[in-house]
């Protein structure tokens, strides 16, 4: 095995605790509000407060990341802060208090997701494939912290304390993996410029560098708009959906559920990885989207376990479709030195969609109902599919180059 191999396979087993430590408390946040006596507003809340502040991360990280020419600094303490808002949601007694970790820990942790993506692209030959090894052994993880979540809450009904605090232990684990990970050196890298907030500096966010890189990339423009479209889908049912199964089926079947969910991604993520480099992302990405439409529809139907296990095929399916293919797009379009900026940019669009998305569910759940406020979401994810039309696809592209 390769060297560069040898250190993806690295990074991959690190994510897959991780998301052992996501799996485990994620899926029950929205049952832990209600029981601390949070209402609907408040549900949504705890997407749109962590997306919001992750979203004044993401470009933030990742400008740094790129400025110090390193990656493994940000993922480790992306990691390290997202596993001990966790540890500490553990203690919340109201409401207010879980929204209020809930928000810092988007803020915080966002500092590994461009990181991450960057490095994952730099450390590999065949992008599409290396995304689908990453993300094969992150969802993994997370299958196996949602069927972990699911059994807790089966033996131990609402002890979400207990949940929460067992949740973060993978992610020490993935820290102690991620110290022995080796990225490509590029520069010597000042780590006070992560940590130093006691003294004045430029503002956060540099809006006209990232307006400049939006108007020097136009495919990755579009294809930005269009993930923001269908994640305004995707938060106006996955802020909810634990609420649903928990009414339909129970407590348990919210990790249950999600196991399924990304145990079935793990069977098609290789493969649509494979295929995005064979046929180029877009075609796979176009897959996705339709995808989340279907998913959307079979959770407005679902009544039964049978009709919510389809669900779930269908859904792991498009998830393998469309992560997978829409990171390997923004990697090869993008180039070398700005990678990082372009995956903050685009995850970015990934979290304010995440703010709109229960902004507009909550509202339309006020007027109508939880699931059928699920099955209109169908109609931004055929925005989404819309937009994508006219951008060129990413089968000839390497570095934000056309190949020789």
């Amino acid at each position: 095995m390769k060297k560069r191999d040898k250190e993806l396979l690295l990074l991959s087993l690190a994510f897959l605790f991780v998301n052992m430590g996501w799996g485990i408390a994620w899926p029950q946040l929205p049952n832990y509000m209600k029981v601390l006596g949070g209402s609907m507003v408040m549900v949504a809340s705890l997407s749109i407060l962590f997306n919001v502040f992750s979203t004044l991360g993401q470009y933030f990280w990742g400008k740094k990341s790129d400025e110090m020419g390193r990656r493994k600094p940000f993922v480790i303490f992306g990691i390290a802060t997202g596993g001990f808002f966790f540890f500490i949601m553990a203690f919340a007694t109201t409401a207010s208090v879980l929204l209020s970790m809930r928000a810092l820990q988007g803020f915080f942790m966002s500092a590994q997701t461009p990181a991450v993506s960057a490095l994952i692209s730099e450390l590999s030959s065949n992008v599409g494939r290396s995304f689908g090894i990453f993300n094969a052994l992150s969802n993994a993880g997370f299958m196996l912290g949602n069927f972990i979540g699911g059994f807790v809450m089966k033996i131990y009904p609402h002890n979400y304390p207990f949940l929460y605090l067992l949740s973060s232990i993978p992610f020490i684990v993935s820290i102690l993996l991620i110290i022995f990970l080796k990225e490509p050196y590029k520069k010597p890298a000042d780590f006070r410029m992560i940590f130093r907030i006691d003294r004045p500096g430029p503002l956060i966010i540099r809006w006209k560098n990232a307006i400049g890189f939006i108007q020097r990339n136009r495919n990755i423009t579009i294809m930005t708009v269009s993930v923001l479209f269908i994640m305004i889908a995707s938060g106006m049912v996955y802020s909810f959906l634990s609420l649903l199964i928990n009414n339909r089926f129970g407590e348990a079947w919210v990790g249950w559920y999600f196991g399924l969910d990304s145990g079935v991604s793990i069977i098609f993520v290789y493969l649509l990885g494979y295929a995005a480099d064979k046929m180029g992302s877009k075609p796979i990405i176009a897959i996705g989207i339709l995808g989340y439409a279907l998913t959307f529809y079979l959770y407005y139907a679902a009544t039964t376990i049978y009709l919510l296990l389809f669900a779930a095929l269908v859904s792991g399916f498009k998830w393998a479709a469309y992560f997978n293919s829409i990171n390997t797009y923004i990697a090869k379009m993008s180039f070398r030195h700005e990678r990082a900026t372009a995956l903050g940019i685009m995850n970015s669009a990934m979290a304010l969609g995440w703010v709109f998305g229960p902004l507009i569910g909550a509202y339309l759940i006020s007027l109508l109902s939880l699931p059928l406020t699920i099955l209109l979401a169908i109609i931004p994810a055929a925005v989404s599919l819309v937009l994508i039309v006219p951008v060129e696809n990413d089968l000839n592209y390497i570095n934000g180059l056309p190949k020789p």
